[in-house]
């Protein structure tokens, strides 16, 4: 009797919850907008918009890195990172104004809100620290939050923070903070 009174009062919270207009994050640990990373193409196709055109390098330096190509979804605004030789993605950008985290932040954010909200979690990306001025942050494992303009966030990536070599130039996070700065920004 008390176990199923203890179901039934779950239940309603989590109905209250839904009905009272709780929103999933559309950035989190694992996924931006429902894109995972190590997927292949046809997999973000149907999480995204189902379009996506394919283009080398990065917006602001085609050339560099060259031996990464990406699948962009221009009404999504999100970007999925390939390594050549590869068909399984190994970085998701996004830089849609609507994707949050579950703390309300995403791009076109104030980095002082960003700052507000994880505050310690937050940890500057040695890759993309220059004389003390921090462009990239990151929270947890595997997201990286973008800002050149030192206001805004401007880019969030979705990266492979279990790499082995991650915290080592030309691993996922160096590649991870090089791409973000390079994204489409948030406008």
């Amino acid at each position: 009797m008390r176990i199923t009174l203890a179901i039934a009062c779950l239940a309603g919270l989590v109905a209250a919850g839904l009905a009272g207009g709780a929103v999933t994050p559309q950035i989190t640990q694992t996924a931006i907008a429902g894109a995972r990373l190590g997927r292949a193409p046809a997999a973000y196709r149907q999480a995204l918009d189902g379009t996506g055109r394919w283009a080398r390098g990065v917006p602001g330096n085609p050339g560099i890195p060259d031996n990464y190509a990406r699948l962009v979804f221009g009404k999504a605004k999100v970007s999925v990172y390939f390594v050549d030789g590869t068909n399984r993605g190994a970085l998701v950008t996004t830089w849609n104004k609507r994707y949050r985290t579950a703390a309300g932040v995403g791009p076109c954010s104030a980095l002082e809100r960003l700052k507000a909200a994880y505050g310690a979690r937050l940890t500057p990306s040695k890759f993309n620290t220059i004389d003390g001025v921090v462009y990239a942050y990151t929270l947890g494992k595997n997201l990286i939050f973008a800002s050149n303009n030192q206001s805004t966030v401007e880019v969030v990536g979705l990266y492979n923070g279990s790499d082995p070599k991650v915290l080592k130039p030309g691993g996922s996070l160096s590649y991870a903070g090089f791409i973000t700065l390079s994204e489409t920004r948030c406008s």
